[in-house]
């Protein structure tokens, strides 16, 4: 609750770590009962081909590394940010139903089982579902981190990648991730990988996508 004294405008209470945990619990409680729901799917999109089981173990991987790599520094993150030196914000990872896997994986890890304490990942659908239940817009409670891997990038894209040429048979992956709620440490990132069907190759590490968002 506000305080507030004679002559002067409410002060809100602190954070608390009590208030941030109350909040991933929320979130927690969410996901069990959204999961359970059959939410409206919009307009249908054109069919695509089923990924073949090593397109899928592929991408897993591919977001495993990337997210046990962040989770890594994270702590000296949060050690780098005033505000969270005497809490510990809740982790919400946004993925793929392929990187909620990687996440239930990396949740297994002996290094790694502490962190997820306070993580919760999801899908960014239900995130956004979420956010219109209990939104918290200045991440008072949360941060932000985001991974996903677009696989099938249109035809009419290709000029973007003219400087990282692979076989017309070949693909060109999007790895994107980012984060939100940390500041200074807050960014938008990119990497492109070739799939030649078996395996990916990293051909650009930190790409501008030629488009608006992503």
């Amino acid at each position: 609750m506000a305080k507030a004294t004679h002559g002067q405008q409410d002060i809100p209470d602190p954070i608390t770590q009590g208030d941030v945990d109350g909040w991933l619990a929320r979130l927690r409680n969410f996901l069990v009962c959204e999961r359970k729901k059959i939410r409206p799917q919009g307009k249908k999109s054109p069919p695509r081909n089923t990924p073949s089981s090593y397109s899928q173990a592929a991408e897993e991987e591919l977001l495993e590394a990337k997210i046990r790599c962040w989770l890594a520094g994270l702590e000296q993150r949060l050690v780098n940010v005033s505000r969270w030196n005497a809490l510990r914000p809740a982790v919400v990872i946004t993925t793929t139903p392929v990187g909620i896997r990687a996440c239930e994986k990396l949740a297994g890890e002996s290094e790694l089982g502490a962190v997820f304490d306070y993580c919760c990942h999801l899908t960014e659908y239900e995130y956004r579902y979420w956010c219109k239940e209990e939104a918290d817009i200045n991440f008072q409670f949360h941060i932000n981190f985001w991974a996903w891997i677009k696989t099938s990038v249109p035809s009419t894209r290709m000029h973007e990648f003219r400087d990282y040429p692979i076989p017309e048979e070949n693909q060109y992956w999007l790895l994107r991730h980012g984060l939100n709620g940390l500041g200074d440490h807050d960014y938008a990132d990119c990497q492109v990988f070739g799939w030649d069907g078996t395996s990916t190759s990293l051909l650009a590490d930190h790409f501008h996508e030629g488009v608006p968002s992503v």
